[in-house]
């Protein structure tokens, strides 16, 4: 038997990256490009950034910071994802024993997973790169609306994504039941809350409603952390 015959580094399932989620990353930053390129002879040469100076005066930055400032953070989350995957699968399958941990989610679930969240993270911002460069360019664009509706979707999805505990040997130790409820009050709070942000963006025309309502989330995952304690006890 050779040093590479090991029966416990067999069983070990390689982490894998999440190539989906990678290949929609890159075309969305594609598509941010060519809006880039598309609204650049129509953006000025400086644009409002958002914020608001001492003076009381807007705020202004380049236009090629409004160009390029979304899809190259798009990039490197991508970067920065898959090398969490990769790693971090690792470092949970290491400190399982030693601190009770869930244990790690298999390579393959935990790549789709992130394909998952990686294919709604890069949509979102590039919906958000587009109506904040063209807005900027002149178009009539109802960015305040078209963003809280994709902020709404996206808290929907990414209650849907969340990946669920998987079944093991060590399903019986209290941290992993405290974890397999709290994910499932998760869920229901994304989806709940991205809800009611859709709809109050579309049937409520009030700017302030839209903002406060995504900071329900607050409320949910405290909820979510705190009643399965609560029940464990009862």
């Amino acid at each position: 038997m050779n040093g590479t015959d090991n029966p416990v580094e067999e069983n070990v399932e390689r982490p894998r990256i999440p190539l989906a989620g990678i290949l929609v990353t890159a075309a969305s930053v594609v598509l941010m490009a060519l809006v880039s390129w598309t609204a650049w002879p129509d953006l000025p040469g400086t644009v409002l950034s958002g914020r608001t100076n001492l003076d009381g005066t807007p705020d202004t930055v380049p236009r090629a910071v409004l160009a390029l400032a979304l899809p190259l953070t798009t990039g490197l989350l991508a970067v920065v994802l898959s090398a969490a995957v990769v790693f971090g699968t690792r470092l949970q399958n290491g400190l399982q024993d030693a601190l009770g941990l869930p244990a790690a989610p298999k390579a393959r679930n935990a790549a789709r997973g992130m394909s998952a969240l990686l294919g709604l993270l890069s949509l979102f911002l590039l919906v958000t790169h587009g109506v904040l460069v063209l807005g900027q360019a002149g178009w009539d664009l109802p960015i305040s609306r078209v963003l809280g509706v994709a902020t709404g979707l996206f808290l929907v999805g990414v209650g849907v994504v969340l990946p669920a505990p998987e079944p093991g040997a060590d399903h019986d130790r209290p941290l992993v039941r405290w974890w397999s409820a709290a994910h499932r009050l998760m869920r229901t709070g994304f989806v709940l809350v991205g809800s009611a942000q859709a709809a109050v963006v579309l049937f409520v025309d009030h700017t302030l409603a839209w903002l406060l309502v995504p900071l329900l989330l607050l409320p949910a995952m405290c909820a979510a952390v705190v009643l399965p304690l609560l029940r464990g006890r009862a």
